[in-house]
């Protein structure tokens, strides 16, 4: 297994660090920042959420830590068939970014990483437009 971290491009928010930190903090709106035509079966509960990536594979993410105005990070659980961890970063001056991180073969993360960053992306972008 390789380590491998994707960092999304850096945004400037609609929203401050802290109307983020309380939106993120409830699973209920986690599937705001997912691409929808990629994500079904989605559910949630306030400890976790679970989904399909259409064509890839159904995971279960949990919060692992809330570091308040700075971070909050999730992590898989349960029979994910890969383990990662996904920080969305609150930084200064209502910035953010959503970084993945994790262990996965090599030969797979060749595959692998192309969707991967689009999916961090597209997190970031979306995470960047909420008006709260």
């Amino acid at each position: 297994m390789g380590h491998f971290s994707i960092l999304s491009e850096t945004h400037t928010t609609q929203s401050t660090a802290d109307q983020l930190f309380d939106f993120m903090g409830d699973f209920n709106n986690f599937k705001h920042l997912l691409p929808e035509d990629k994500i079904d079966n989605f559910e949630c509960s306030s400890e976790q959420c679970s989904f399909n990536i259409k064509g890839l594979t159904a995971l279960t993410i949990k919060i692992k830590e809330r570091l308040p105005k700075s971070r909050i990070t999730f992590e898989t659980s349960g029979l994910a068939k890969f383990i990662f961890t996904l920080h969305i970063h609150l930084l200064e001056n209502q910035i953010t970014n959503v970084e993945l991180e994790g262990d996965m073969n090599p030969f797979i993360k060749v595959m692998a990483e192309k969707p991967l960053r689009e999916l961090v992306n597209t997190m970031a972008t979306k995470l960047a437009a909420l008006k709260i």
